[in-house]
């Protein structure tokens, strides 16, 4: 899986040239997640927070949008109670979002397909769950940016699940993720942010 990743990342730095110069980045992000399921036989569902932290490239098109992709360790999952008794899924993933973002000054808002890889769920009950669930998710990222000085900036992002994650050979119920993403990011490269705009 990561084989598939690297390559991703080396491609959009060869077209990083002095053509596509006028806005190009790379960086790391890192924040916490507050993140849910939706059971489709259980009511009483909470949310769990996690972290999630990685790197990303955007790369600006010579369209009015640039696309934004980046892999993300994403620490994920719900807690539930049945029969009175609370229990705690906890599932990490491998995300890595195809996004297209559009910038307004300082802002930006970006939306696109995420494609998730499954690496370990346990529960509090259970202890190693994964055998229960899906290796790959697949969700709709929709969200926004604000760019800061010194190279820093913030996001904010909700990502829906759209596919079931649940093995129906083990499971006798849908799942599905969804979270809110708080992000700090850095980047190690930027190139053509005007001054005046940092």
């Amino acid at each position: 899986m990561v084989k598939k990743i690297v390559p991703i990342f080396f491609l959009l730095l060869l077209f990083a040239n002095k053509s596509f110069s006028q806005k190009f980045e790379l960086g790391l992000k890192v924040g916490p997640n507050f993140a849910t399921q939706k059971l489709s036989t259980i009511q009483s569902v909470q949310s769990v927070s996690g972290i999630h932290f990685g790197g990303f490239i955007y790369l600006k098109l010579p369209v009015i949008f640039g696309i934004q992709t980046g892999a993300y360790y994403s620490e994920q999952g719900s807690e539930f109670s049945i029969k009175n008794i609370i229990d705690k899924n906890s599932l990490d993933y491998i995300n890595v979002p195809i996004l297209i973002r559009n910038d307004f000054g300082p802002f930006n808002f970006h939306f696109g397909p995420q494609f998730g890889f499954l690496t370990k769920a346990f529960s509090d009950s259970i202890n190693n769950i994964k055998n229960q669930f899906k290796t790959r998710d697949f969700s709709l990222v929709v969200g926004i940016g604000l760019r800061l000085p010194a190279r820093f900036g913030l996001s904010v992002r909700y990502v829906r699940g759209l596919k079931n994650i649940s093995d129906p050979n083990i499971l006798n119920y849908e799942t599905k993720n969804t979270m809110f993403q708080f992000s700090i990011k850095y980047s190690l490269i930027q190139l053509g942010i005007k001054k005046k705009e940092k």
